[in-house]
């Protein structure tokens, strides 16, 4: 029986200034101007957090299967849209497969670890732009408000930081902020309905690829800073 598992395409942080081929990057201040340089070390030590839950769950998924009484193979990577064969269907309703902790781990991973994890993302990215947003509405003088009902955080935040840099960041960050939107609901759901969310919103989304957008949301804002001379450094940005 086949149980599969995956990193998510996350790699220590420190792998990332090796390796030029992979699907995703951290931030990396530009500006070496506080808290850029903060986020750029909090982001790639919840990376880092991130890579060592998943290695532990991978730890304790091979011991499982190493213990099992029945036959397991772990393959690396997520299922495809293969069907299953009649044998592993047969295997499905096996008490000996039913009723195997390595199921139960396999799910964990799959799919309540991958949410919690990406619970974990998205809340840094929430709290950092509020605290972003605040920063740039004090040094503009502009009064921070309140979120319009049936908007979201980001959207907010996000919009606020433009105005002070005077700049659409919406636009500028578009692909990012869909793609954060789309997420954003998923965790929602998470969090509301739990076990209940359908297995398939799990497939929508790769944490590398919340942690890629992530990244961007603070390149460009760094940037937008820069240009409005709300932070300055000796960086030629081009």
């Amino acid at each position: 029986m086949k149980v599969y598992f995956d990193k998510e395409g996350l790699v220590q942080s420190r792998g990332l200034c090796e390796d030029m081929d992979l699907p995703y990057s951290l931030f990396c201040s530009a500006s070496s101007v506080y808290p850029f340089v903060k986020y750029e070390e909090e982001l790639a030590e919840i990376n880092d957090y991130c890579v060592f839950v998943l290695c532990r769950l991978e730890d304790k998924l091979k011991t499982l299967i190493d213990d099992s009484e029945v036959s397991f193979e772990l393959i690396k990577g997520r299922r495809g849209e293969e069907k299953r064969t009649e044998k592993e269907i047969d295997d499905l309703f096996d008490p000996a497969y039913m009723f195997s902790p390595v199921f139960t781990w396999e799910r964990l991973s799959r799919d309540v670890n991958k949410c919690t994890l990406l619970l974990l993302v998205l809340s840094y990215l929430e709290s950092s732009l509020n605290e972003i947003a605040k920063w740039f509405c004090e040094e503009r003088s502009i009064s921070l408000g309140r979120k319009e009902k049936g908007s979201n955080e980001i959207t907010f935040y996000l919009r606020k930081i433009g105005q002070c840099c005077q700049c659409d960041l919406e636009k500028a960050l578009g692909n990012e902020l869909a793609y954060i939107d789309k997420v954003r609901k998923i965790r929602n759901q998470f969090v509301h309905r739990g076990w209940s969310v359908e297995e398939k919103s799990y497939d929508e989304f790769r944490l590398c690829d919340v942690f890629d957008a992530a990244s961007k949301f603070f390149a460009v804002i760094e940037r937008a800073a820069s240009g409005a001379g709300i932070i300055t450094s000796d960086i030629a940005w081009n």
